[in-house]
């Protein structure tokens, strides 16, 4: 007789980050209901948009449900397709947290039955207790085991820490080059540039040097750098009624991601 099957939804975080994350989304969609943005941005096409975010956030949350039991595990693929395999069919499973995840963690199993491989978040409501039955069905001899007591050690955590830092210090140089490019065009008369003016070039330096103090881990610098980067989306929302695109989404996911390798590095290095 088989094992009941235990299901594991997206964890609080992973579920705010969808929900912000769908937002370019469902502001296009919202586009088609007559006279909603016809005064620009206000309470109630934000409150329309906000909506329409958690509806689609719910459904989400609920259909990728990671689900096992004695036999095997349910998950998705990059696609979003749904594939239950056999514990003994997995052959090989690796991390993931690249530029398609905007640096969310993931564990990639390649399986026997599937040609794709399977995308198993690493933010799950419950994943201790995830761990523990995995272990329990699957076997100390399986590759997703090993991987997943490997995310517990602390050379792990610490590379995981340091590849946060990385991205986020790129993407303020990303962002602080792309506006002294639009700074120089907007000097040479072209007017495509919007607002962006001379006075662009401190919004330039900081960038660079907040950028530099996340290179060097410092966490003060990861923080205003969050700080300021959801200060100045939001002027642009509000003040010049301007919806943040979809770019700005990956930005965000990597400044936070900044802020916490900061602190997980400073406290591992510490022990």
């Amino acid at each position: 007789m088989h094992s009941q099957t235990t299901y594991f939804r997206f964890s609080l975080l992973l579920s705010c980050i969808l929900f912000l994350g769908v937002a370019p989304f469902t502001w296009i969609a919202s586009l088609f209901v007559p006279g909603l943005w016809n005064q620009g941005i206000g309470i109630y096409s934000i409150f329309v948009v906000a909506l329409l975010n958690l509806a689609i956030t719910t459904g989400l949350v609920f259909y990728y449900r990671v689900s096992v039991n004695s036999r095997g595990i349910k998950c998705t693929t990059f696609w979003g397709k749904l594939h239950f395999v056999e514990w003994s069919t997995i052959r090989g499973a690796r991390f993931y947290s690249g530029i398609l995840t905007s640096g969310l963690k993931f564990i990639l199993i390649s399986t026997t039955k599937v040609s794709q491989d399977l995308w198993l978040p690493l933010l799950l409501n419950d994943l201790s207790h995830f761990e523990q039955l995995v272990s329990k069905y699957a076997g100390t001899s399986n590759p997703l085991v090993n991987r997943l007591h490997e995310r517990n050690t602390t050379t792990y955590l610490l590379n995981e820490a340091k590849a946060k830092i990385k991205w986020a210090w790129q993407a303020g140089i990303i962002s602080g080059t792309w506006t002294l490019i639009l700074v120089f065009l907007s000097l040479a008369g072209y007017g495509f540039t919007g607002l962006i003016d001379a006075s662009a070039l401190i919004d330039v330096c900081l960038v660079f040097g907040l950028s530099f103090g996340i290179y060097k881990k410092s966490r003060v610098a990861a923080v205003i750098m969050l700080v300021y980067f959801l200060l100045s989306k939001a002027w642009i929302a509000i003040g010049l009624k301007i919806f943040p695109g979809v770019i700005s989404w990956f930005f965000l996911i990597l400044f936070l991601g900044g802020v916490q390798g900061t602190f997980t590095y400073r406290k591992l290095s510490k022990s």
